[in-house]
């Protein structure tokens, strides 16, 4: 087994939630992102994943907690539960206000609490971990690829958009926590290997089934246009499968760590480019307007 200062990695950020709050009523089409039915039920069948998704994420992480002697995992730990906590709140809002537009992702979100209640009882703490490790790399990767292509959001609600990169950077931020946390207390690389691929083959199916769900719920059948551009979004010259496949490839390495990915920069740039203080609770913009 690994030893426990082996895998405390010097993280080149900080792990620190912020305490965000969109106005999500403000998002008034059904069709937010390009008025295209597949590129926005691609992203409503995301939200949904994420409240009970992000809770297992948490939970397996806390498993684990005790057994983490350096204090400073032990200081990304609590950062990590914090930033998934805020993640979990604003897609629950996000998912009640698509709900409301007809894309029923609450139904959805209800659905994934049954799978993984289901699932808990015939997991062990070292695969639910592993299998959070997995998702966190997955996340991470799109994350990476949305802030580096902003451009990927042109034509989406301004809300959502605001959402979605203020939740890439976090994810970027924490993107080796439950990794160090893994790797100090279990060790097991060839595992981890194993659960990857069968979260990508569980991933991929889920959230296909999810979209066509959305679509069959509100009786919307796509045009070719839509199917062109959800095409485009994933394949195309700066679609999130084609440029994503190394950062994949790169888990499977006996050496791989997720900060080998250096991008650190990309925090600092959502600061400069994208943040606003108007959805930041700890901001006097904010203040002043509540």
């Amino acid at each position: 087994m690994a030893t426990q200062e082996a895998y405390v990695s010097d993280m080149p950020v900080e792990v620190k939630p912020r305490r965000m709050n969109f106005p999500f009523k403000r998002t008034e089409k059904r069709l937010f992102f390009d008025n295209n039915v597949l590129k926005s039920a691609f992203w409503a069948a995301l939200s949904s994943t994420f409240p009970a998704g992000e809770k297992e994420f948490i939970d397996s992480v806390r498993l684990y907690k005790d057994q983490v002697k350096d204090p400073k995992l032990q200081e990304q730990i609590q950062g990590f539960i914090g930033q998934e906590g805020q993640h979990s709140g604003q897609h629950m809002q996000f998912n009640r206000q698509l709900c409301d537009l007809g894309f029923d992702a609450v139904r959805l979100e209800k659905h994934l609490e049954k799978d993984i209640k289901k699932y808990l009882k015939v997991r062990d703490n070292k695969t639910r971990l592993a299998m959070t490790v997995g998702m966190e790399h997955i996340t991470a990767i799109m994350a990476d690829h949305a802030l580096n292509n902003p451009e990927v959001f042109d034509g989406m609600d301004d809300t959502i958009r605001q959402l979605l990169l203020w939740h890439a950077v976090e994810e970027v931020e924490h993107k080796a926590v439950a990794f160090d946390v893994y790797m100090t207390c279990e060790g097991d690389r060839e595992f981890l290997h194993k659960a990857m691929k069968l979260e990508l083959r569980l991933f991929t199916f889920r959230i296909s089934m999810y979209i066509l769900k959305l679509l069959w719920w509100s009786k919307t059948m796509p045009r070719w246009r839509d199917i062109k551009g959800f095409y485009r979004m994933l394949f195309g010259e700066i679609g999130v499968v084609r440029l994503t496949r190394s950062m994949y490839r790169d888990y499977f390495r006996s050496d791989f760590h997720p900060w080998d990915h250096q991008n650190q920069e990309l925090v600092d740039m959502w600061k400069e480019k994208f943040y606003r203080a108007e959805f930041d609770r700890a901001s006097d913009e904010f203040k002043k307007q509540a």
